[in-house]
């Protein structure tokens, strides 16, 4: 596996993250004969283990009839009307991190769960009351001591430029 992955039209180098396993495409590696979610990168470091899911509003290649549907469900989303895409995102972590636990994988290190939203319309305020709605669909309630692991899941919205805090490089692909 390469540190360069490419999602819609987004390159992500995660060279930078020092993962100490490469980094998995993971929504591809993945089958799904159930009809689980996945997100689209799995990144593991010596302490960390990053789920990344990218919504890319603003690829050129991307079809125009589910560019806006997914902008309608965004949009729903921060006016309040409707849950859909904040229950998607948070299942799709919740079967990420189960698919993992089957694959026989103890997840003892700290979860980070990324949701990359790259919409230049987004704005800062809006950013934050959608990250509020998500939060509350992140898979916290698996309450079970099986599963104790999966309580303490850091969930952020991040843009382009703030994937490199976290050592991922994020550029368009022209």
């Amino acid at each position: 596996m390469s540190s360069l992955l490419v999602e819609g039209n987004l390159q992500f180098d995660f060279s930078g993250c020092k993962p100490c396993k490469p980094a998995e495409k993971f929504d591809e590696m993945q089958s799904n004969p159930y009809g689980m979610g996945a997100v689209d990168f799995v990144v593991e470091t010596t302490d960390t283990l990053y789920f990344i899911e990218v919504k890319d509003f603003q690829n050129p290649r991307a079809k125009s009839e589910r560019k806006r549907e997914d902008a309608k469900m965004l949009s729903a989303a921060i006016e309040k009307k409707d849950a859909i895409f904040p229950i998607k995102m948070g299942q799709k972590l919740k079967d990420s991190l189960l698919r993992k636990y089957a694959q026989g994988e103890k997840i003892s290190k700290k979860v980070v769960y990324l949701l990359l939203i790259n919409f230049d319309k987004f704005t800062p305020h809006e950013r934050g009351l959608l990250e509020v709605k998500i939060s509350g669909h992140i898979p916290t309630g698996l309450n079970n001591c099986r599963f104790s692991e999966f309580t303490n899941v850091h969930f952020e919205i991040v843009d382009v430029h703030k994937m490199l805090t976290y050592g991922i490089n994020c550029t368009p692909i022209v």
